[in-house]
């Protein structure tokens, strides 16, 4: 009788628990919705646009690692990120829509951000391409205009005497390798599947556009900057340019970032743009420096870099002062605690400020102190903004990474400024 008794009360308890588990609601037409997906391997956010057009920005998939210093892999090593990337896709996909993916955005040409594509992951024999971030998501879900920073400023990718320079220095010749692939993912996706490639237009608020833009007109994604070109704050014109042609510039330097604005909500994000100098004071000819003033003030930002110790400059921070910050962050070098000194301080802009992060090192923790778990609304988990019709209002739910279901662990409501 007491087993009995003890089976049925724990099969209530669980009942209970299962019957506390709640989902996120349906994404519904006039909403927008951003996901940042956490596989502990990179960078990708998925948005469903407020008439149901989709945008995948980045699609990282580092190579494996047994370092203390990195995320593990989430939920886990039974996927590829490519494939855990598809799959939340498909799961949160306007119902009764075909997964294709409108637009897809690489913001950069490093393996965090759209794959690696050594020996180690698999080919698609068909294409005669390796598998591994964004070739892999475009593989299971098509995309029809995949844009990137282009192949031919400030160096040509395609130019031999490039290439030479490129097999000489710390990138290696390994990264010419990862663009040959991710050419030849372009070349048969288009024959298959009309693919198109596009590069990004600095100033350009047509080039990722509403597929009804007439009934939200309050909505907008503009092109700021890319290869160091960076867009006029009046017009969709080029106001600055960092670098000249031939300049052999690093990867970061070179990011696409955009800012999104939906009635008085406004979001921005920008790679992994730098703006600390290697002295590690601010550097006001740096790529966050020079962008600030076109960014302008916003909601949400995500941290450019991670949060790395080379981002987040004070003027910067103080030029875009968000209410909400948000991390995509892999290593115990996300964020630096001098980041997140300045992006927390009343002094740099006044007023509340929420972080999230979908990963705090337990070594970084460590290291940062009090200012640490915190100083955070959330240390892990997928983070998803959604944004009420018109604007005005908006939520920021944390989702369970280690759980097919994705349940909500937390929520967040705040009014667009």
């Amino acid at each position: 009788m007491k087993k009995l008794l003890l089976l049925t009360f724990s099969l209530i308890f669980i009942s209970c628990m299962y019957a506390q588990v709640k989902e996120l609601p349906k994404w519904e037409k006039g909403e927008l919705d951003i996901h940042f997906i956490n596989t502990g391997r990179g960078n990708a956010a998925f948005y469903i646009l407020p008439d149901g057009t989709t945008l995948l920005v980045d699609a990282g998939d580092l190579p494996s690692s047994d370092s203390l210093r990195r995320s593990a892999a989430v939920p886990d090593n039974s996927k590829t990120p490519g494939e855990w990337i598809a799959e939340y896709i498909k799961q949160f996909f306007p119902a009764g829509e075909k997964p294709v993916l409108d637009y897809a955005l690489v913001t950069h040409y490093h393996d965090d951000h759209f794959g690696h594509f050594d020996n180690s992951v698999k080919t698609f024999a068909d294409g005669d391409y390796k598998l591994s971030g964004i070739t892999e998501v475009g593989t299971i879900i098509p995309i029809r205009i995949l844009i990137d920073r282009g192949f031919d400023f400030p160096y040509n990718f395609k130019d031999t005497e490039t290439q030479k320079m490129f097999r000489a220095s710390n990138e290696g010749g390994g990264f010419l390798n990862d663009m040959e692939n991710y050419w030849k993912f372009i070349a048969y996706q288009g024959k298959v599947n009309g693919l198109k490639n596009a590069k990004f237009k600095v100033g350009s608020s047509e080039q990722i556009r509403l597929k009804n833009a007439a009934e939200f007109p309050d909505f907008k994604i503009r092109n700021l900057f890319a290869n160091g070109e960076i867009a006029n704050s009046w017009d969709d014109s080029i106001g600055y340019r960092k670098f000249k042609a031939g300049e052999f510039i690093d990867e970061n330097n070179l990011c696409c970032g955009f800012r999104l604005s939906y009635g008085k909500f406004d979001f921005y994000t920008g790679g992994d743009i730098p703006g600390i100098g290697y002295t590690g004071s601010s550097d006001f000819q740096s790529m966050d420096a020079l962008a600030a003033p076109v960014i302008g003030p916003v909601d949400v930002a995500t941290l450019n870099h991670h949060g790395n110790r080379d981002s987040q400059s004070e003027y910067y921070v103080r030029t875009i002062r968000p209410r909400v910050w948000i991390g995509q962050s892999w290593t115990s070098n996300h964020p630096g605690e001098e980041v997140l000194r300045r992006i927390t301080s009343p002094d740099i802009y006044p007023g509340e400020r929420d972080l999230f992060t979908n990963f705090l090192s337990p070594a970084n923790n460590l290291v940062l102190g009090k200012r640490g778990i915190g100083s955070f609304k959330a240390v892990s988990g997928h983070i998803v903004i959604r944004v009420k019709p018109h604007g005005d209002e908006y939520d920021i739910y944390v989702l369970n990474d280690r759980t097919q279901k994705k349940e909500i662990l937390q929520q967040f409501h705040y009014k667009s400024r």
